[in-house]
């Protein structure tokens, strides 16, 4: 009887280790090369924006429509506050409209929204939000709300435009139209960028985005170790001196198709490593042919090195015919693709079809021919038009969103979608334990050495003694559209003690590297990461309002 007790705990044990990524599962985990998906929770409110506020909370944001969230008024609300310890979410009320807006945030902490679209009335009321700029300071008790600038506050209206968060702790806004369009048109493009605070010298005239019409809407941008800007749109790309409005580099046309919006393809500038002196490689994957719902979905990617003398676009497969794709840094630097379709293009009620449901992983250190990794857990819940993901501080990737009916319908070939789904990497299952740390400060400054504790001890006894750590900081990003604005992936200088107990490590030398504000740090023992650990890197630590 004892022996059947005991078995019978054994199989317990094992069932609850596969429930959860986090658990004991070395021996016997199905997990180990397919990683898993889960769907739990709901947003709320169809998750057209996302962003993460903390080591517990996502930013969700929509346009202002229908939505299952609603206030006692019977209003639906088109925000929320999305726990990740609960799976639930607190409605947050907004009065301007949203849609296609853009985000990011500021040295101090606060999140910045720019941007929107029209006028909406019924029981989703909210005014025009075009011009308009919304602050969120977030907070630990619940009880942070918007303050919104309803208008005027930009000098043009914004729909579709792209933010990127600057060196010196302010946001650089770039391009978009003057109203919403199926495509961009010239009586409506604003060619141009500005500043959040706003500059004297306010809105500055881009050729660029004349250049690459009508594909130009959420234009991809991205800080350089240089202190410039690479901005791509439609097939083409620059390097580009904001601060006095300058091209410091025409780069060649990637080939193929259009990747820009509603030919929408994804784009990721690859880890930033001190081993290589931060040089430069940019990825970008997908896209479709034409605006027609039956034309294909693009199966390529496209890599520039951005270091070279003479930067080429190396061209690879992309595995799957996919539009609307999303990239997103895992917690070791690859680079999970999810989301998105395989025809039509980005747009509502028919113009996209056939979702992907394959997640694909990859590996930008490894050759040419070897990078992919296929045959992951995958989906059965469609995640194409205004769809999301999110990269976690524990390792894995937060999935929500798809919407491309309108208005709102929960019962169409592709509802509007409000379950989330969580993929677990392959990495969460491969050892019995992961590394931990702790006394990580909330607050470092540019340059400065700072230790924190590792307790490896259980990997030691297992006999999987690291052989190789590495210290990485990361930042999901601004989520919205197949757009990471702001995401990225820098290395970090450590030194490990003898005694494997204590890593001293060194920020970010300087702001070029990683703009001020929010970060996961994650430690990686031979490519299994700790779980991250938000800390702020600023100029100086009384830059940080919260």
């Amino acid at each position: 009887m004892r022996t059947l007790l005991l078995s019978l705990a054994a199989l317990a044990t094992m069932a609850l280790a596969q429930d959860s990524p986090f658990a004991s599962q070395q021996a016997y985990s199905p997990f180990a090369k397919t990683g898993r998906m889960v769907q739990k929770g709901r947003t709320g409110v169809a998750a057209m924006h996302s962003v993460m506020l903390s080591e517990t909370k996502i930013m969700v944001i929509d346009k202002a429509e229908w939505n299952e969230a609603q206030f006692d008024s019977g209003q639906s609300a088109f925000s929320v506050e999305y726990d990740l310890e609960t799976d639930k979410y607190r409605p947050l009320k907004l009065e301007t409209n949203t849609f296609c807006s853009a985000g990011g945030f500021l040295a101090n902490g606060s999140l910045i929204s720019t941007g929107g679209g029209e006028r909406r009335g019924r029981t989703w009321k909210a005014e025009p939000g075009w011009q308009s700029i919304r602050h969120y300071t977030p907070c630990n008790d619940n009880s942070c709300e918007w303050s919104e600038f309803k208008t005027g506050k930009m000098t043009q209206n914004r729909w579709y435009p792209t933010v990127e968060q600057l060196p010196d702790g302010s946001l650089f806004i770039i391009g978009g139209s003057t109203k919403g369009a199926a495509v961009n048109r010239d009586e409506i493009n604003v060619p141009s960028y500005e500043f959040w605070p706003p500059r004297p010298e306010g809105e500055i005239h881009m050729q660029f985005l004349n250049d690459t019409m009508p594909y130009n809407l959420y234009p991809f941008v991205f800080v350089l170790p240089d202190g410039n800007l690479f901005i791509f749109a439609n097939k083409q790309s620059m390097i580009f001196d904001y601060k006095n409005n300058k091209v410091v580099k025409k780069l060649p046309d990637i080939p193929g198709v259009t990747r820009s919006y509603p030919l929408t393809g994804g784009a990721v500038m690859l880890p930033l490593d001190p081993e290589n002196d931060y040089n430069v490689e940019i990825l970008i994957c997908g896209g479709s042919e034409k605006m027609r719902s039956d034309s294909a979905a693009d199966d390529t990617c496209g890599r520039i090195n951005l270091g070279a003398a003479e930067p080429k676009w190396e061209m690879d497969t992309f595995v799957h015919k996919r539009l609307m794709p999303d990239g997103v840094f895992l917690a070791d630097g690859t680079v999970l693709w999810v989301n998105g379709c395989q025809r039509g293009w980005a747009g509502y009620n028919n113009r996209n079809h056939d979702p992907t449901f394959d997640p694909i992983i990859y590996n930008p250190i490894k050759p040419k021919g070897q990078r992919w990794t296929t045959g992951l857990a995958n989906t059965d819940i469609a995640r194409m038009y205004h769809s999301v993901a999110l990269p976690l501080p524990d390792g894995r990737v937060w999935i929500a969103g798809s919407n491309n009916v309108d208005p709102p319908d929960i019962s169409a070939k592709y509802p509007t979608e409000f379950r989330v789904e969580y993929f677990s990497p392959p990495y969460l299952f491969q050892t019995a334990t992961r590394p931990l740390v702790s006394h990580v400060p909330r607050i470092v400054t540019y340059g400065q050495s700072f230790d924190i504790l590792l307790n490896i001890n259980d990997l030691i006894a297992a006999g999987v003694a690291p052989k190789n750590v590495r210290v990485g900081l990361l930042r999901p990003g601004f989520s919205t559209h197949s757009m990471h604005m702001s995401q990225r992936y820098v290395f970090l200088r450590h030194s490990l003690s003898e005694d494997a107990q204590t890593l001293t490590i060194q920020a970010p030398p300087n702001a070029n590297l990683f703009p001020p504000g929010a970060g996961y740090l994650i430690v990686l023992c031979d490519g299994i990461p700790s779980k991250g650990v938000e800390i702020f890197v600023e100029e100086n630590v009384n830059d940080l309002a919260i």
